[in-house]
C-alpha cells in the first residue's frame, strides 16, 4: 500500500480542527515525496439564510489564511498547499471534495462531545463522512 499523496484538512478554526492542521503538517514535514494538500473551509449554505456576505465569505478566507500559515510554519514548505472555500452543507461539501480532488487521506478535528461510531444521531457530520468516503481518514479529538 502507498503513502497517501492527496491530503484535505477540513477546517473551521475551532480546537480539534486547528489541532488536526498542525498534525497533518507535522506528517507532512516527514514526508518525500511531499503530498498534495487541500486546505478547506466551508460557508454555510446560502439558500438558508440568504445570499453568501462579504463579511462570511471575508471569515472564511481569514481562516484558511490563518491555516495555512500555522500549517507553513510546522511544515516548512509550500510547495504543494492550497485553499478552497466551499459553500453548503459541511458534510456534503467534505464528501463531494474528496471524490472530485481524488483525496486518500482526510483529516479533520471532531466534535466537542462523547459519541459512539455507531451512534448515527450524535457526531452528525463525521458518521456521514465516514459512511460515505472511502479513504485514510484521520479524526483528532
Amino acid at each position: 500500500m502507498d503513502l497517501p499523496q492527496n491530503w484535505l484538512i477540513a477546517t473551521d478554526g475551532s480546537k480539534y480542527a486547528t489541532m488536526s492542521v498542525e498534525y497533518a503538517a507535522r506528517l507532512y514535514a516527514c514526508m518525500s515525496p511531499r503530498p498534495n494538500v487541500l486546505l478547506l473551509n466551508i460557508i454555510p449554505d446560502p439558500r438558508r439564510k440568504g445570499a453568501v456576505d462579504h463579511e462570511t465569505e471575508a471569515g472564511s478566507r481569514r481562516v484558511l489564511a490563518e491555516s495555512r500559515q500555522f500549517f507553513l510554519d510546522l511544515a516548512g514548505s509550500d510547495e504543494t498547499v492550497s485553499t478552497m472555500v466551499g459553500i453548503g452543507e459541511p458534510r456534503q461539501i467534505i464528501v463531494e471534495t474528496v471524490k472530485a480532488n481524488k483525496i486518500d487521506h482526510l483529516i479533520m478535528g471532531g466534535a466537542d462531545y462523547q459519541w459512539r461510531i455507531t451512534d448515527l444521531l450524535s457526531g452528525g457530520v463525521t458518521n456521514y463522512i465516514i459512511e460515505h468516503v472511502s479513504c485514510v481518514i484521520t479524526l483528532i479529538k
